[in-house]
């Protein structure tokens, strides 16, 4: 219920989110899927 309401006040981009997600992928690739 909490992150349900953060999520919807979520309304600004993460900054370099292309960046971490490039880590993430490279550190748990079989752990995420990129859509």
């Amino acid at each position: 219920l909490a992150l349900r309401n953060i999520s919807q006040k979520w309304t600004m981009p993460i900054r370099d989110w292309k960046a971490a997600l490039t880590r993430f992928t490279i550190q748990f690739g079989d752990r995420i899927s990129v859509n």
